[in-house]
């Protein structure tokens, strides 16, 4: 490469990976509040004597559920009025409502404003994810999908290990107290280094672009997709809630060694990026497929592995592999589908995928034992596969 050339490409990165970075660090904060909920839900209950059942109802249903439903009120909103105008006052709102949750005296005010922030929370992700298929270069644009694959995903472990660490140095308030300045920080990061990108083709009423979301929920190669995309968090939120228990009862493990494995999985994420080349390279629908058949694999290989440590923590890093590769995957497959209604489609693909997690806690405590309940999430993800192979078109199959 030419000195020219690097000058130019030096000068092509600056004005993307500050608002990538700014999106990515956004991600970890925002999804993270979703996954505090697998840990702090045993603590709670402790604190507040009330039901296990009960409390991961009012921490992490309330809050996916609000969640994904409210992928359907942001993600036309931004398609009307713009990016910028929905995530900087999402996150300033967000960061309200937390610090709200930091001084809740009670499990139904938690409730309550779990769902608020669950919500406002959804004034994010397919707003950020919209951004980058429209602000970013078109070279950039599947490095920007897998930076924030890796960071929606690196939430599901660090969000874990966060709660878990504050809850038991500072008490379970705190979790959300130390969390509400970082989405106010977050919220000016946003408002000063994004730039809004251009809008496209006619502008068209906000009516209209939620009538839009009906056409496009029965679409068969988005509905395919996102029927395929139910079981995902499902499994990533059933499997470690039921493996945390698991681990302290089967092999005596304290907090700290229940963080260990947990995080042994992180490493997995980085697969996230590399999913992302390799949707540029062999098409999502492939790389999904892919994904798909080695998450259900390693929870097979969880299921088979209950009595030996060193099994299961490997066979959870399988899995974590390919929840890593799918969640890009998809992402790519609902945007390059969607047209001008990218932020929508992403919405309609939420609502799925969260109301699948809001599921995982209550899937945790089938009375069907820790084997039985993960061979059931691998069917589903096996099924998962076979979706998204029958979904793909010709021309539907392209790089974001």
């Amino acid at each position: 490469m030419t000195r020219r050339a690097r000058e130019r490409a030096g000068t092509d990165q600056a004005p993307v990976l500050a608002p990538l970075a700014v999106l990515v660090c956004s991600a970890l904060l925002v999804l993270s509040q979703l996954y505090l909920a697998i840990p702090l839900a045993p603590i709670v209950a402790e604190v507040l004597g009330r039901g296990g059942s009960a409390t991961a109802a009012a921490l992490g249903t309330t809050y996916a559920l609000a969640y994904g439903l409210g992928f359907l009120i942001f993600g036309p909103l931004s398609d009307r009025y713009g990016r910028k105008p929905i995530l900087v006052p999402g996150m300033a709102l967000l960061a309200l409502v937390t610090a709200g949750l930091a001084a809740a005296p009670s499990l139904p005010v938690l409730a309550v404003l779990r769902t608020v922030q669950g919500l406002v929370a959804a004034s994010f992700s397919a707003v950020a994810l919209a951004y980058i298929g429209e602000a970013l270069p078109p070279r950039w644009r599947s490095t920007g999908i897998g930076a924030m694959s890796t960071a929606f995903l690196s939430a599901g472990i660090l969000g874990q290990v966060y709660a878990q660490a504050v809850a038991d140095a500072l008490g379970h308030h705190w979790v959300f107290g130390l969390a509400a300045p970082a989405f106010a920080l977050a919220a000016i990061a946003i408002a000063v280094i994004l730039i809004e990108p251009p809008h496209s083709g006619e502008p068209t009423s906000l009516a209209e672009k939620y009538r839009a979301l009906r056409r496009l929920a029965v679409r068969r190669e988005l509905a395919l997709v996102n029927a395929a995309s139910f079981p995902v968090l499902l499994s990533f939120v059933g499997m470690y809630a039921a493996l945390g228990p698991l681990l302290q009862t089967e092999f005596k493990l304290d907090h700290t060694g229940v963080l260990l494995v947990r995080l042994a999985g992180l490493p997995a994420m980085l697969m996230a990026p590399v999913a992302g080349w390799l949707i540029g390279r062999y098409g999502a629908t492939r790389v999904g497929i892919v994904g798909f058949l080695l998450a259900a694999a390693g929870l097979v290989a969880e299921a088979i592995s209950v009595g030996a440590l060193w099994a299961l923590v490997i066979a959870s890093v399988i899995f974590v592999l390919g929840v890593a590769t799918i969640v890009p995957a998809t992402i790519a497959l609902v945007g390059s589908r969607s047209g001008s209604s990218r932020a929508g489609a992403l919405a309609v693909n939420g609502l799925v995928v969260f109301a699948g997690a809001s599921c995982g806690s209550l899937a945790a405590h089938l009375p069907i034992g820790f084997s039985g309940l993960l061979l059931m999430l691998a069917v589903l993800l096996m099924i998962g596969s076979g979706l998204v192979a029958i979904s793909s078109r010709p021309t539907a199959d392209v790089a974001v």
